[in-house]
């Protein structure tokens, strides 16, 4: 039996090419030590086709890595030029109290202090000066002086009412 790997949406690399035999240049999107290391399992999806992953041994090189996966041939690593690499939010790192990942925000209400409902966030834009949650009613900077609770319990975010 496969495994479902349609939940495995968080991605971490890029398959850029192949390396010698049937192993596959990654171009990492995650600086987690162990990502892609021996034991590692990826999704990796190509024109929309998933398969599972599992790093037998891998070195970096220039940056990324070389990361022998067990495949049969140099044919084999070839076809997943391109792919994109995905995990499973399980596999994420724990975060500390008060951090969180962004991919929590989505789907998060946000009210306002007098009640007014602004949508649910589905998009955040990380900009240099501060990331800024995005609902189909109002664009929120996510700084104190307008982000007053964050509920993760009942997945409300409260922000400051705002004339204009």
């Amino acid at each position: 039996m496969s495994e479902d790997l349609s939940s495995w949406d968080v991605l971490v690399g890029r398959v850029k090419g192949h390396w010698d035999k049937a192993s596959l240049r990654i171009v990492p999107f995650s600086d987690v030590a162990n990502r892609f290391a021996a034991g590692a399992k990826w999704c990796a999806e190509i024109e929309g086709k998933r398969t599972l992953l599992e790093v037998k041994s891998s070195r970096a090189k220039d940056g990324g890595w070389i990361c022998d996966c067990g495949l049969p041939s140099t044919e084999a690593a070839q076809s997943l030029t391109g792919a994109q690499l995905f995990i499973h939010k399980s596999m994420r790192p724990p975060t500390e109290e008060g951090e969180f990942y962004l991919d929590e925000l989505f789907g998060m209400r946000v009210v306002s202090e007098s009640g007014q409902e602004l949508g649910e966030i589905e998009e955040v834009l990380e900009t240099p000066a501060h990331d800024i949650y995005v609902t189909p009613r109002a664009m929120i900077p996510a700084v104190p002086d307008f982000i007053v609770s964050t509920d993760w319990e009942a997945r409300v975010v409260t922000v400051r009412d705002v004339e204009g």
